[in-house]
């Protein structure tokens, strides 16, 4: 299948709702389902020895085999860079993967070589500092773990290793939920010539655009509200480098196998359709329940970004379009009382993910940072007693209720 011609930074004048929502498949199709179907095939037949060769030597667009690409990942990927790009003067590049952490894996790979250094946040997914220590130690690299709204510190360090390539951002972070300041990370990024990536994942790009405040990768677990349902795995990783997302991060995935199945992007898909009226609701929920946690005896601190005084509230609402579905909370009597909650929660469900149209909890301290050194998780605000909630579309009262039993 050949591709239609590039098209024009200039976008289709259509709204952010209507990309989410349509199919628009710019593939020739000898079908026109009203929903995209599940391309069930590992591989695709060619019109002709000489094609065959085009597509293989890339030297036309099509379906070799589905470890390459397929039409249900093209799909998604076209939606998300719609998306990413939404409103900006920009093409950007996107990769399906089979989950966040591939997406982030296919990035250092294509991008990092040995004796590089990555400057990353401190209080990011324990999963990725899980990963981070592991990729330096077998691929001989430094990480250098840093609290990035302290600038001043930052620029100090980027001015004294010359070795750093990478800076490596989440925000809202996870699970503190803090926010960091895109603009001035991507002003550093550009002064020291070093690349900026930034995990958008609890955010989604319909609360927040990193590519306008100067990143040059945006990644994202598609796990999490994207897919909304829990339904599949998937991840993103989107480059305004359009030549090197298609040469140098495409042929890593492609070795590695490291692609979206297509039930797995169809799915994706399907859940993408409903993202603007999810992440309303999820905010909206999220901030009634985060005011309610702020007067409960048992709670130590709440950290929602939309809470008019969270230090990082500005700075939010300046750069988010609203403050997202994920918030935590400190529990005063510590790791005990995160278990006990634990425990006790009967409506909300316990489980390590988060960005599902139900409510999850989950004690970072024994769960997803158990392998986190307690003394960087506390560096960084991940304390004993921090409880992470991804807040659902349910009935609020509802929610309450279950806190208002299991804090007893």
């Amino acid at each position: 299948m050949k591709k239609d011609k590039k098209k024009s930074v200039v976008k289709a004048n259509i709204g952010f709702n209507s990309i989410t929502s349509q199919d628009n498949f710019k593939h020739e199709l000898k079908v026109h389902p009203h929903t995209v179907p599940i391309y069930a095939s590992s591989t695709f037949i060619y019109e002709s020895p000489e094609i065959a060769q085009q597509i293989f030597s890339r030297k036309i667009e099509g379906f070799a085999y589905s470890r390459f690409s397929h039409p249900n990942a093209i799909l998604v990927e076209e939606k998300i860079e719609q998306l990413e790009t939404f409103g900006l003067n920009m093409e950007a590049k996107a990769l399906v993967f089979s989950s966040g952490m591939t997406a982030l894996s296919n990035l250092f790979q294509s991008l990092l070589k040995p004796g590089d250094c990555i400057l990353a946040q401190g209080n990011i997914y324990g999963t990725s500092v899980d990963y981070l220590s592991h990729f330096a130690q077998v691929y001989n690299m430094e990480v250098v773990y840093v609290d990035f709204a302290k600038l001043n510190e930052l620029e100090n360090i980027l001015k004294q290793k010359k070795n750093i390539k990478l800076l490596y951002a989440e925000t809202p972070s996870n699970p503190t939920i803090s926010c960091y300041d895109l603009s001035a990370l991507g002003k550093l990024a550009s002064k020291y010539s070093v690349k900026f990536a930034v995990d958008s994942t609890f955010a989604s790009p319909y609360l927040q655009q990193p590519f306008k405040y100067g990143a040059d990768f945006i990644i994202h677990s598609a796990t999490k509200y994207l897919n909304g349902h829990g339904t599949a795995l998937g991840g993103f990783l989107v480059g305004r480098d359009i030549a090197f997302m298609r040469n140098n991060v495409w042929k890593v995935r492609k070795i590695t196998g490291g692609i979206c199945s297509p039930f797995d992007a169809w799915l994706l898909n399907n859940g993408m359709k409903t993202l603007s009226l999810r992440m309303d609701k999820h905010s909206s929920n999220s901030l009634t329940v985060a005011k309610y946690l702020q007067t409960h005896p048992a709670v130590k601190m709440v950290n929602y970004l939309g809470l008019k005084d969270h230090p990082d509230h500005a700075l939010a609402k300046k750069q988010m379009s609203n403050f997202g579905g994920v918030l935590s909370f400190d529990l005063k009597k510590g790791y005990k009382a995160g278990e006990k909650l634990m425990k006790k929660i009967k409506f909300c469900r316990l489980t390590a993910s988060l960005g599902t149209i139900d409510t999850l909890l989950q004690h970072p301290a024994s769960m997803s940072h158990s392998f986190v050194a307690k003394a960087q998780r506390e560096k960084f605000g991940i304390t004993d007693g921090l409880v992470r909630m991804s807040v659902g579309i349910e009935d609020t009262q509802d929610i309450i209720r279950d806190l208002e039993q299991a804090l007893r």
